[in-house]
């Protein structure tokens, strides 16, 4: 008798949708992939309510209204919207934000502080992407970039952190010149306030002792080989002894900043797997987030760049930003020998995920959106799975926001930014980059016709070189 009850009960819920909850968007029999797990669930509708997602049932339960907008979600892969955790407002105009969305990518973390007009203050603006902001680059009182601020003293130092936490900087960003002084001077400052602080682990300091410290992030993997080498002390003594003599100029050298570099060279050289061991299984005890940027070392140094010359992306670039990014091949071919730092950085990556250090997908330079997927595949490369390398623009960047429990993820209650698919992506990764549409703010975006309005811009600048100040 149960057993009928329960077969005339499931009966019932088939035969008859659910009652309707006057949903703004329906997606219908769609293949839900859930980040997390590294799985498909087949043919789920997805009510969205309100920029939430309010509903997951069994294809064809939920019932429209007359103003329901309702997608045809059959044979297509439904993903969490992606986020960029490393670029640069370097664009001419706030046009080129809808590149972002077009690619999918619903937010970024901005990694200069600069362009902070450009947020969407009213949050229905559905052509920029949520932004989070960094402070005023902080790089010490000879920075590495002439158009960054000096940052003197401790007592400056303190004021920028006191002034970005009154302001719509959600942390304060760090370069590679930050003394010591200063850098301790953050990190009381910014436990002082509850403030985050990320960016580059600044050679005055080791990458353990900042994750020890509280650093939020590290960029590019800095500091990482000089406390892989054998000659961990000996270069950290000479970085020192530069930033010394830096720290007296009012202007970096490019000597300077070549025997820097040379540091960073012999620490590639001097590489010990066993100090490597140590040093990844150590950071795994902490919080610090990973941002490796594989990209810029793809697209500029390793001369891995097919893309230059088969992508549609340089449509997208005003004319003049076209010249500075479509490096010439044989000057790249140069730079060969320094493949030995990227295939040892994509094996320390892989070792770092293992250890279940966290990673997040940052695309640092080249075109709003395009980048981020070559970064995904980058990380399939160094040895991830197509899953893994979506959760580091997913949920991993939620984690890394403290909003986990909103985004990150396809689930009833979470924020419905997403991207419908025409292909799997747990197939394949490359086919995060087939979008059939995106749903950002309650509104479905078309992808086409947002790039076709960067186009037009291209027409109305076509003489005009943003790059007024560089970025790392």
């Amino acid at each position: 008798m149960k057993q009928l009850s329960l077969c005339l009960l499931l009966c019932v819920l088939f035969i008859f949708p659910l009652k309707s909850e006057n949903y703004d968007i329906i997606i219908q029999n769609v293949n839900i992939v859930d980040v997390e797990k590294g799985r498909i669930v087949k043919n789920k509708d997805v009510g969205i309510q309100q920029q939430v997602i309010k509903k997951i049932a069994i294809g064809n339960q939920l019932s429209a209204s007359d103003s329901t907008q309702v997608i045809n979600g059959k044979g297509k892969y439904l993903i969490p919207g992606l986020w960029d955790m490393h670029v640069h407002f370097y664009f001419p105009d706030k046009e080129y934000l809808k590149m972002y969305l077009a690619k999918g990518v619903v937010g970024v973390r901005e990694m200069t502080g600069y362009r902070m007009e450009w947020r969407d203050s009213i949050g229905k603006n559905t052509n920029v992407p949520r932004i989070i902001f960094s402070s005023q680059i902080v790089d010490g009182p000879t920075p590495w970039f002439e158009s960054d601020i000096p940052v003197k003293d401790c007592k400056q130092v303190i004021q920028i952190v006191q002034e970005a936490k009154k302001s719509e900087s959600k942390f304060i960003k760090l370069l590679s010149l930050v003394p010591r002084d200063q850098y301790m001077a953050i990190v009381n400052e910014c436990n002082r306030l509850n403030f985050e602080f990320a960016g580059h682990v600044p050679y005055s300091i080791g990458i353990i002792e900042a994750a020890k410290l509280g650093q939020k992030s590290n960029e590019h993997l800095n500091g990482l080989l000089l406390s892989c080498s054998t000659q961990e002390k000996f270069l950290h003594a000479r970085l020192d002894s530069l930033l010394n003599v830096v720290s007296k100029e009012e202007k970096l050298s490019g000597i300077m900043k070549m025997q820097i570099m040379g540091c960073t060279t012999k620490a590639l050289w001097s590489f010990n797997q066993a100090k490597a061991d140590s040093v990844i299984h150590e950071l795994s005890k902490y919080n610090m987030f990973q941002c490796p940027t594989l990209g810029v070392k793809h697209r500029f140094q390793y001369n891995e760049l097919d893309w230059v010359y088969t992508d549609n992306r340089y449509d997208f670039f005003p004319p003049p930003v076209q010249k500075r990014y479509r490096p010439d091949a044989e000057t790249l071919k140069k730079l060969k020998p320094f493949e030995r730092e990227l295939k040892l950085q994509e094996k320390l990556l892989y070792q770092m995920h293992s250890e279940g250090i966290k990673i997040i997908a940052g695309s640092d330079q080249g075109c709003a959106g395009f980048n981020l997927h070559d970064e995904l595949e980058y990380f399939v490369n160094a040895g991830l799975s197509n899953a893994e390398a979506l959760q580091t623009a997913t949920i991993n960047a939620a984690i890394y926001m403290h909003k986990e429990q909103k985004m990150g993820s396809i689930d009833e209650n979470k924020l419905a930014d997403l991207v419908l698919l025409n292909t799997n992506p747990l197939e394949n990764i490359q086919n995060t980059r087939d979008i059939k549409l995106v749903i950002f703010k309650n509104k479905i975006i078309q992808p086409d016709p947002l790039l076709e309005a960067v186009k037009e811009v291209n027409i109305k600048i076509s003489n005009i070189d943003p790059f007024e100040k560089k970025f790392d």
